[in-house]
Parts: C-alpha cells; sequence; structure tokens
C-alpha cells in the first residue's frame, strides 16, 4: 500500500454547518487561534500540520463527538 495514496481528512466543517456555529465563535468559544481553526476547516496543509492533542479534545468536548468522527483517512483526490 502506498501512504502517499491517504490523507487524514478533518470533518470540521461538516460538523461547524451541522451545528450552525462559525469559526469565529468556535474559536472565541474554546480560545484557540481562528486561523487554526479555519486551516482545518479547509483541510490545508493537512500533511505536515501538527494538531495538538488539546486542540482535538477541545473540539470533541464542545462538539460532543469523538476523534473518529472528526477526522477519518480519504483516498488523496488530485
Amino acid at each position: 500500500m502506498d501512504n502517499n495514496e491517504w490523507i487524514l481528512y478533518c470533518k470540521l466543517g461538516e460538523i461547524l454547518e451541522k451545528h450552525d456555529v462559525s469559526a469565529l465563535k468556535l474559536s472565541e468559544d474554546i480560545d484557540h487561534r481562528r486561523t487554526t481553526i479555519t486551516d482545518l476547516i479547509h483541510n490545508k496543509d493537512m500533511e505536515n500540520k501538527r494538531i495538538p492533542a488539546s486542540l482535538i479534545t477541545k473540539l470533541c468536548v464542545y462538539f460532543d463527538v469523538t476523534p473518529n468522527d472528526l477526522f477519518e483517512i480519504r483516498k488523496r483526490v488530485e
């Protein structure tokens, strides 16, 4: 299996939409940088991104989801 065929995909954008919460409101509510949240929403540079466990925890608690609800592995589409 070629690991370059697969990417970590963040479903934060879908979760925000489902809960009708903006990136700015989320950023303020969990006290985390909006740019990082926006990067996750748009899956920007996910191959090189380091996502702190504390941020994943905050997101999971805020939306009452698990890390498996927040992330998935997807086949790269180019």
